[in-house]
């Protein structure tokens, strides 16, 4: 459909992406669904209805509420109808084959995914309502990929945010409408300072996206300004336009713009435009995360800790800021390995990195250094202060056991902690290891801090 009228597009399935789902799984750290998402699935074949609620809660542990009926749809409605975030629908369902139920649906604004075997004109009338996402063409059980996929992402959007800037009425009703239906989360500004500072608010913002009737008269500056401040690959910019213009859109491009989306394009071509703005952006975002973290425990990998450990170390040296580091011992790690097996320490390792991470603040930085051991740095965190904070982790670490199984292990952690900047990062390091291995002669479990 296109954003001035009410066309429909139907969608033929194909092969599922398996890169779109490895990123659905990893891409996005902390993803927090679970219980939050109701999803109904009205699907009168049972083999696509239990493949596609398999898929959603492996894939993002998503329970969905699964029907074959209209009747068993209006009657889920009638007491839940308020909890559903989405639907997947068959429009030919046996009490309802030509669609009827997609009334229902859209009387209570749940944005839903059309399937559909034929395309009747009675079904092609009820996808014109503005809560159709999709429209699928259902041919064998393997296309429950690509609807899978869709669901997915769909899901997903509620997390990417979009900055959108427009200060006509009318445009932002429009073109907010349709990102609402795709669950984005959207956040509206109305003049160039509010982008700024939403972006320094939201620092996971993926993409703005411009009404050029606002920009018009000075359509490079604003765009100029933000890629000062963001490269390509740290933010999406997409300007959403009224006509199309060979010459205007070159000079937008050539600023820095991501894309350019013309008003006469297909509302599936808008979408899908958003979408790869969006995803590109999470790719690289990817592939930065993949590349400094620890596949185990998710803390931070021993490069990315020199790295930034090289920069806070001058900035200390040079008297801007306190520069705690902290080497911390997970303690008696290769016991438990050698007695209980590595899937049972590995349990250990990320009950105690997760601990760590949340104990520490949002700008100290943790990392796993060795097998069982993780360094922090910590900022303005002097010798006078060191001992309070790190006897605080440790002691929350020791009232902490993990279950595995029918088992419950109890941990601890030995800490050796360096404040003085004076020669290298990698001595304050050693310094350090140093006040560990007093620890650990001490009886493990406690903390030592240089001088």
């Amino acid at each position: 459909m296109r954003l001035d009228n009410d066309c429909i597009a139907i969608r033929v399935t194909g092969p599922a992406s398996q890169s779109m789902r490895t990123q659905l799984q990893h891409s996005i750290p902390g993803n927090d669904f679970g219980g939050t998402l109701r999803v109904l699935i009205a699907e009168q074949e049972q083999a696509i209805r239990d493949a596609l609620a398999d898929r959603v809660f492996n894939s993002l542990g998503v329970q969905a509420d699964t029907v074959n009926t209209a009747s068993a749809v209006r009657k889920l409605l009638e007491s839940h109808a308020d909890e559903f975030v989405l639907a997947v629908v068959d429009t030919r369902l046996p009490d309802a084959p030509d669609g009827e139920v997609l009334d229902s649906l859209t009387q209570n604004s749940i944005p839903t995914i059309a399937l559909t075997s034929t395309v009747t004109e009675n079904v092609v009338t009820r996808l014109q309502d503005k809560h159709i996402i999709d429209c699928v063409i259902k041919r064998t059980e393997e296309d429950i990929g690509i609807l899978a996929d869709i669901v997915e992402r769909t899901l997903l959007n509620h997390q990417r945010k979009i900055i959108f800037y427009s200060n006509n009425d009318f445009n932002r009703k429009s073109i907010r409408q349709l990102l609402d239906i795709h669950r984005y989360s959207v956040i509206d500004v109305r003049n160039e300072a509010d982008i700024r500072r939403q972006l320094e608010n939201h620092s996971d913002t993926t993409l703005v996206l411009i009404d050029y009737n606002t920009i018009e008269n000075d359509e490079l500056s604003l765009i100029n300004g933000l890629r000062q401040h963001f490269r390509r690959e740290d933010l999406s910019i997409a300007v959403v336009s009224d006509e199309h213009n060979a010459m205007s859109s070159a000079r937008m491009l050539r600023a820095g713009a991501t894309d350019v989306i013309y008003k006469q394009h297909q509302t599936d071509e808008f979408y899908y435009r958003v979408q790869q703005c969006v995803e590109s952006i999470e790719r690289v975002r990817e592939i930065k995360y993949s590349a400094t973290r620890d596949l185990l425990t998710g803390a931070y990998n021993r490069d990315y800790l020199f790295d930034i450990g090289e920069k806070l170390f001058a900035g200390a040296q040079r008297g801007d800021s306190l520069l705690a580091v902290a080497v911390i011992e997970i303690d008696n790690i290769d016991e438990l390995t050698t007695n209980h097996g590595i899937e049972q320490s590995n349990e250990v390792l990320k009950s105690a990195a997760n601990l760590l991470t949340s104990e520490f603040r949002k700008n100290d930085i943790l990392a796993r250094y060795s097998a069982g051991t993780f360094v922090c740095l910590a900022t303005n965190v002097g010798n006078h202060n060191a001992k309070m904070v790190f006897e605080r982790v440790r002691q929350k670490l020791a009232k902490t056991t993990v279950e595995f199984g029918a088992q419950q292990i109890n941990t601890s952690a030995s800490i050796g902690v360096s404040t003085q900047a004076d020669d290298s990062f990698l001595s304050m390091i050693a310094n350090a290891q140093e006040e560990l291995k007093t620890a650990i002669a001490n009886g493990r479990n406690c903390v030592f801090v240089e001088g």
